[in-house]
């Protein structure tokens, strides 16, 4: 066992081949040593001393900076190199052990016992320093099975389950070494073939996505390169395959921890590519990393650091939030970043809101899973040669608006997505008559002038066209009012509001919009084949009150459900392939009795993740207040 002046052992009971010889362990590490070096000394005085310790300089033990130790606790990589290595399973048998490293280190130490014993039988020389050869050991020996080596490798440094697997596996750490630059790329080969190479690989044969992580580990580990950027290139080849591949649960604690001490530790060299490292492999465990192929770009931009990209996300009607993305960027993290912008910190909050990706020369809406990459979408939507615009909206309305406290963003937001549909009439009301309640008319006329001062017009309108425009619909052809009427409502509640800018003015429509029964209710439509109620086509809503079945011109509710009475909702597709038709069941009821009510729509899809969005919040909200 190596050690040096001043160091303190503690000695184990252990018989050795000699007794001037004797067994004990320092800083994690056992064997032997003799006796005539060393004095005992009590734990008093070990205690007055003030020498005893659990660590020694790296220079003593051995080892260099990003290389892992066994004195940092568990979970180093040389620990993993002792239980999985190919080296050490052919040469020593060792094995898993929940006593982890020591076990292995007492079985190799018995060992080299055993071997120092038979070579004393030998009588030349020469046979005993084969034998030495043979049952040695040493933490030098084991430290460079994960240091970096100038050399190719004979064999996979895990043992793998088929030849093949181990020639490829020793092709991608040769790979790996022209990547770094610590071997020559073929005249007609790239350091961008030579990482397609290596992704490929890992694609096709999850078996080698932990020995790549073991080489990329190794090559990082006491970089000794004479090219100067070998390291730092071996850091951003670790970061592209943390991108995309997930480690086995056995490799995982063991490379998180790798990386943690390589990133948290701000002397190390490369903390920095260590840390970006290690934030892509903890997404990657987190969603299951990228699913799509790379783009040559996107590699050529890892490999030379550029891990952030502006993308644009609209809100709303066409406003632009531009975000900083990286390769590992998921849908949440950007409903989380433009949420806090927003001012919605609540979690339950937050899932109400929703990205999609449109296609601009389809007009086609697609729903993003919060578990998909946007890098994926952007490249997949670029091969398919398809311009693609990201858009964040609000798509259920459980939460109470919060307009005390709110930021502009905020205010601007709800704004936009609440007046398009106010002005296409979706909100409206009326009864059989196509009469709108007197309270909801004087509302109408109210938040027209308020539309027109937040569009930034100070002078009064003088015709009923200048404000035509701030209407609902058709509501002005309904001869609810006359012409003359209307205009002279507007202007009188204009005088109220000269002094009210533009933001009071919004304010005051979403306070007066909220209180209205279809406020924040979703529109779709569709035709009812179950229901007797209603006949030919309709109008669904989806709010927070629940489904409502409507008469497609007054909005008069026909049929309407709390989402307590929602059991399930399910879409199907024609039996027959003569047409396209698609259908929703929704079914409704009690523990005692229910039924299914099927309505046709091609919107089905969009439907039944409303109702279930609704149903989880209305759900969520009941276990926080119980």
């Amino acid at each position: 066992m190596k050690f040096r002046k001043g160091d303190t052992m503690t000695r184990k009971n252990v018989q050795t081949y000699s007794e001037s010889w004797l067994y004990g362990s320092i800083n994690g590490s056992v064997g032997t040593f003799p006796e005539d070096t060393t004095k005992p000394i009590t734990k008093r005085e070990l205690s007055r001393s003030g020498s005893f310790h659990d660590s020694r300089s790296r220079h003593s033990s051995g080892l260099s900076d990003g290389e892992p130790s066994t004195t940092t606790g568990k979970y180093s990589m040389l620990e993993f190199s002792m239980m999985y290595f190919r080296e050490n399973l052919d040469r020593y048998s060792t094995k898993p052990n929940e006593l982890g490293i020591h076990s292995n280190i007492r079985l190799i130490e018995n060992l080299k016992l055993n071997g120092l014993k038979r070579r004393k039988s030998f009588g030349k020389a020469k046979d005993s320093e084969k034998l030495q050869r043979q049952e040695s050991w040493s933490w030098k020996e084991q430290a460079d099975m994960i240091k970096w080596t100038k050399t190719p490798i004979p064999a996979s440094l895990l043992k793998l389950p088929t030849d093949q697997m181990n020639k490829i596996a020793v092709d991608c750490f040769y790979s790996i070494q022209k990547f770094m630059g610590d071997q020559p790329l073929h005249p007609s080969e790239t350091d961008i073939d030579c990482a397609f190479k290596i992704l490929k690989a890992c694609h096709q044969c999850p078996e080698l996505r932990d020995e790549i992580y073991c080489q990329l580990v190794r090559q990082t580990t006491n970089n000794k390169s004479p090219q100067s950027q070998s390291c730092l290139r071996g850091w951003r080849l670790f970061t592209l395959v943390a991108c995309w591949f997930s480690p086995s649960d056995v490799l995982k604690p063991f490379l998180l921890n790798y990386l943690q001490q390589n990133a948290s530790d701000p002397s190390r060299p490369y903390h920095s590519p260590a840390h970006n490292c290690l934030q892509m492999l903890r997404k990657t465990v987190k969603y299951g990393g990228r699913k799509n192929v790379p783009s040559v770009e996107e590699i050529a931009a890892i490999t030379d650091g550029k891990l952030s990209k502006r993308q644009s996300v609209l809100i709303s009607c066409g406003v632009p939030f531009i975000l900083n993305i990286s390769p590992s960027t998921v849908v949440q993290d950007v409903i989380d970043e433009i949420c806090a912008k927003l001012g919605v910190v609540s979690q339950m909050e937050q899932e109400e809101y929703t990205v999609f990706a449109m296609i601009e020369a389809d007009n086609e809406y697609a729903r993003l899973k919060r578990e998909e990459y946007v890098m994926d979408v952007v490249t997949e939507m670029r091969l398919q040669r398809k311009d693609c615009v990201l858009i964040f909206e609000r798509t259920s309305w459980y939460f109470p608006l919060r307009l005390e406290s709110a930021t502009q963003e905020y205010i601007d937001m709800m704004f936009n997505q609440t007046v398009p549909d106010y002005i296409d009439g979706y909100l409206l009301t009326m009864d059989h008559k196509n009469k709108i309640p007197p309270k909801q008319l004087d509302d109408v006329i109210t938040i027209a002038a308020l539309l027109y001062r937040a569009s930034g017009h100070d002078i009064l309108p003088q015709t009923l066209r200048e404000v035509d425009s701030y209407f609902p619909g058709s509501i002005l052809s309904l001869s609810l009012l006359r012409h003359s009427q209307f205009l002279d409502g507007i202007q009188k509640k204009l005088n109220v509001l000269v002094n009210c800018n533009d933001v009071e003015c919004k304010l005051e429509v979403m306070n007066m919009l909220k209180k209205w029964p279809l406020f924040g209710a979703s529109f779709f439509n569709i035709q009812c084949l179950t229901e007797p109620k209603i006949t030919g086509e309709c109008l669904l809503a989806v709010n927070r009150a629940g489904i409502h079945f409507l008469h497609h011109k007054t909005h008069k509710v026909i049929l309407s459900y709390p989402f307590t009475e929602i059991i399930s909702s399910r879409k199907i597709s024609a039996d027959h392939k003569v047409t396209d038709e698609q259908y929703l069941d929704i079914k409704v009821g009690n523990n005692m009795v229910q039924k299914v009510i099927r309505v046709e729509t091609n919107q089905g899809s969009d439907i039944s993740h409303l109702i279930g969005q609704y149903i989880r919040a209305v759900n969520n909200n009941a276990k926080l207040s119980s």
